[in-house]
């Protein structure tokens, strides 16, 4: 087996169980093949077990520290990483007809890696060579523990491409469509691996749908901006609301949204596609009025260099929801950006608000503790999502 050796200035990352180990922090050895399993040695000393990966800046994932009790050899590794995964979601009460995350990368000791699970198909997507080179070694553990009938690998994300590392969209074990139908509340709602987004779904805005799936939204007047599959638009129609109004650019998504509208057998909706931004103006050009507005866009600050950016397009658009929506109604607008951090986006929306000389009432915190759970607490880059439900009066 390869060894690799950590640099001093990372004995902090090694002290605390970083997972995720910069290139600058590693000895350099053009003799072990990226995506090898190596054993991690610190001043001379073997501390542990990993992926050489050297892919952009990230040298190594660390899998296992031997203080942490594994076992030593790959498989049994990944095998034991997967049984104490499934242990604590079952502990948590997860279930596979609602669909859950089962491992969430670093915070689950296998960082480079998501696997989430819908009915019986376990969804597996990587950013990580080492964990490509053993997708069907991780699909058969996943089957052989009873976790899931089917496995579908789902490597399509944009940082993957810019990697050099390739696109792929397959079943590794099973087959058929290419989807599944979970229950969410009172909503029936299809994961499609292939087309959707993600694993094909958005599990870390669950807290606020079933949320509203909860409300009494009799006689409201929904606006979805950034609708994507519709299943904010879903649960609020099943909750009272007589309309919705969806914004979505991508053809895709758009698709996706029709099937949930059918499936739920729901049929008051208006979907508009085209870029939100020029929606929204053109509804406030016309005078129209919402009673509950919901925004969820994508992700406008993507690194450091885009955050002034960033800031300008998130006040724009709580600025245009709170044009849209009546008095006495309610708004949910959530950022997926990690730079921006909670307290930042509440100031915003408070400064927005007094600008246009309304009173906030706050109703529902999406924190990133509840919208991306499982999370160690020195795992803070896995902690992106926030979100607030408030009344404006």
């Amino acid at each position: 087996m390869h060894t690799v050796e950590i640099k001093s200035e990372a004995e902090r990352s090694l002290r605390d169980k970083v997972y995720t180990i910069y290139s600058k922090w590693i000895k350099a050895d053009s003799t072990v093949p990226s995506g090898s399993f190596v054993k991690i040695l610190f001043k001379g000393e073997h501390v542990g077990y990993g992926f050489y990966e050297r892919i952009g800046p990230i040298g190594l994932r660390v899998l296992a520290y031997l203080s942490e009790g594994p076992p030593d050899t790959l498989e049994e590794i990944m095998r034991w990483r997967i049984q104490r995964a499934y242990k604590l979601r079952t502990l948590m009460g997860e279930k596979a007809y609602a669909g859950y995350r089962l491992v969430y990368a670093d915070s689950d000791g296998m960082p480079g890696l998501i696997i989430d699970v819908y009915g019986k198909t376990s969804v597996i997507q990587s950013s990580s060579i080492g964990w490509d080179s053993n997708k069907m070694r991780l699909a058969k553990i996943i089957v052989d523990e009873g976790i899931s009938q089917r496995v579908y690998l789902k490597n399509d994300q944009r940082g993957r491409k810019e990697f050099g590392l390739p696109v792929e969209r397959a079943f590794l074990i099973g087959g058929g469509e290419e989807k599944e139908i979970i229950r969410e509340g009172k909503a029936n709602l299809v994961v499609d691996f292939k087309l959707g987004q993600k694993t094909g779904f958005y599990l870390d805005q669950r807290p606020i749908r079933e949320k509203i799936s909860m409300m009494k939204l009799d006689g409201y007047r929904v606006l979805d901006l950034f609708s994507y599959n519709g299943s904010f638009t879903v649960h609020a129609l099943l909750s009272g609301a007589v309309n919705s109004v969806m914004v979505e650019e991508s053809p895709t998504a758009i698709k996706i949204a029709l099937e949930n509208m059918r499936l739920n057998s729901l049929d008051s909706y208006e979907l508009i596609r085209g870029r939100v931004e020029k929606i929204c103006d053109s509804l406030i050009a016309k005078r129209r009025k919402f009673d509950l507005v919901i925004a969820d866009p994508p992700a406008f600050i993507t690194s450091k260099s885009h955050y002034n950016k960033g800031v300008r397009a998130y006040a724009k658009l709580i600025e245009s929801v709170l044009k849209l929506v009546e008095p006495g109604g309610l708004v949910y607008i959530s950022s997926c950006s990690y730079y921006l951090k909670e307290n930042e986006l509440l100031e915003m929306i408070k400064k927005e608000a007094a600008n246009n000389g309304f009173g906030i009432r706050l109703l529902f915190h999406n924190s990133p503790i509840n919208s991306c759970s499982y999370t160690r607490i020195i795992d803070e880059q896995l902690r992106y999502l926030k979100g607030y439900l408030f009344r404006v009066e």
